[in-house]
């Protein structure tokens, strides 16, 4: 979905115009673009941008459905950004904390599902 520098895939290029949209229209609008990085590994919800606190349990998670379908998870990080710079270090912080374990296809394959949020206001 990121794709190569040299060929971007989908999620850098919808970012990329959010962010052109947001920049253009900034006289008339006020933009607040966060991000949150989550994996569902072993059935459990994990936040990937939450620092983990020594001696203190991992909060539990839940994906909440609220008003019209929309799908929350309270308590989630939302590390707010400004630039698509600012959006891939956040990327790159939630996938290094992702869960990994090798697989006969792939010795450093993910068993897990990753999900990225772009809440905009």
């Amino acid at each position: 979905m990121e794709g190569t520098e040299e060929n971007r895939g989908v999620n850098y290029r919808t970012l990329e115009e959010l962010f052109r949209v947001a920049n253009e229209r900034k006289g008339q609008f006020k933009y607040d673009i966060s991000v949150s990085v989550l994996e569902v590994y072993n059935e459990q919800i994990r936040d990937l941008l939450a620092s983990p606190q020594p001696g203190q349990a991992v909060k539990k998670l839940e994906i909440k459905q609220m008003a019209e379908g929309i799908h929350h998870v309270p308590g989630l990080v939302e590390a707010q950004v400004h630039s698509m710079n600012e959006v891939w270090e956040v990327l790159q912080t939630g996938s290094s904390a992702r869960a990994v374990g090798s697989t006969n296809a792939n010795e450093h394959s993910s068993r897990s599902h990753w999900f990225t949020f772009f809440p905009s206001y």
